[in-house]
């Protein structure tokens, strides 16, 4: 080979590691940026997780109803968060590390909203127990529908789930049509039935009802203004060991949408192109309205508790707000403890209707009270699903 074809050779070989190497550089400082952006995504994720998951921390009646709407948002966060991180244990491992840092900040939350229980507490044979069922009835009507007059067929259906489930005590919202439904179509011998396994029966005159096996004796509440668009209502359960048990049967603001601020919501739901002014001041303003309202009733429900609740506390019913919102932070405060948290496994949805898959309805305790395990009904014969809790009492 001459030196001219080897000074040739030579060239051409410089030539290609140059241009291998600016590739290798292009794609490497390509790599950097995309993982920066990664990382800056990971950051924004854990931040929202964080004002998502202890926005319930903040009162919306001092700090204004946003407060309110943050904490509606904790589960989609929750959902991008782990599916960031997913992604960056097979791409980038430090945005995993990030991710996971974020996760254990929030634990708290997130086991709230999603708790990994695997045992439930051994009852022990001494131990006296009973069952609490709550559920909104829909006034046993169709979901979806305006609760105007009982629908016979979904009465007959949430009756005779009510009735299999052989529940002590029934905590209903939305249910004064119970007392109508013979007048309904309800069949003659299940509201017998129903009369025979629950011989103590009582009605706020509005919608609030509760049934027991046990002897009731309800507690005069002086409803304040600060109630007004939802119900709470107080009564002392004898067990037949002769523990007391105060029970408050609460149904609180709803965020008060109407048909168009549903379909609204479906849209944005569905990804579906929806005007931003409707959404600034029809939806958010409604829901922040109704936030703020809650607030107000949680803060009149604790007055009532100081007054009437006594050592052995339940609070359940339908509270239209998730778990870590103000409400249940309050009552955390003074000593309950939310039942699913410390029982179940998994997220939640209590509510059926218009993709609003939330969980809104809780049972919470306090005193000498255990729960063994919380059961949510997959019946849908109104717009809520039931909840049966299974307590036993301390010896």
């Amino acid at each position: 080979m001459t030196a001219a074809r080897k000074d040739s050779t030579t060239n051409d070989s410089r030539r290609t590691s140059r241009r291998q190497s600016a590739r290798a550089q292009k794609r490497s400082g390509w790599q950097r940026f995309m993982r920066g952006l990664a990382a800056t995504a990971d950051v924004l994720a854990i931040a929202a997780l964080a004002l998502t998951g202890y926005a319930g921390y903040v009162s919306p009646l001092s700090k204004g109803g946003l407060w309110g709407i943050l904490v509606l948002g904790f589960g989609p966060v929750l959902a991008v968060c782990l599916l960031l991180l997913v992604i960056q244990l097979f791409w980038h491992r430090r945005g995993a590390v990030i991710i996971g840092a974020g996760l254990l900040l929030c634990a708290g939350p997130v086991l709230t909203f999603c708790p990994l229980n695997v045992i439930h507490p051994k009852v022990p044979e001494e131990a006296e127990t009973f069952t609490l069922l709550s559920y909104n009835v829909h006034q046993f009507h169709a979901p979806g529908v305006r609760p105007v007059l009982v629908s016979d067929s979904f009465a007959t259906a949430t009756v005779d789930y009510i009735l299999s489930t052989d529940a002590d005590i029934v905590n209903m919202q939305e249910g004064t049509s119970y007392l109508t439904m013979s007048k309904k179509g309800l069949p003659q011998k299940m509201r017998q039935a129903l009369n025979d396994r629950y011989p103590y029966v009582f009605t706020d005159g509005k919608e609030l009802v509760v049934m027991s096996k046990f002897p009731v004796t309800p507690v005069h509440l002086d409803i304040s203004p600060e109630f007004k668009g939802g119900s709470v209502g107080c009564y002392r359960i004898h067990l037949p060991s002769e523990k007391m048990v105060t029970l408050f049967n609460v149904h609180l603001a709803s965020m008060n949408m109407n048909s168009e601020d549903t379909i609204a919501y479906k849209r944005i739901t569905g990804l579906e192109r929806t005007s931003l002014r409707f959404i600034k001041n029809e939806l958010l303003r409604k829901v922040s309205a109704a936030s703020v309202i809650r607030a107000r009733m949680s803060q009149q429900l604790m007055r009532y508790i100081r007054q009437f609740g006594g050592p052995d506390v339940i609070v359940s019913g339908d509270f239209n707000d998730v778990p870590g919102c103000y409400t249940i932070r309050l009552l955390s405060d003074a000593g309950f403890h939310s039942v699913y948290p410390e029982t179940g496994f998994g997220p939640i949805t209590t509510f059926n209707g218009g993709r609003m898959y939330f969980c809104i309805d809780h049972t919470l305790y306090r005193g000498g009270l255990v729960p063994v395990r919380m059961t949510r009904g997959d019946i849908r014969s109104s717009d809520h699903y039931p909840l049966l809790t299974e307590f036993y009492v301390k010896p």
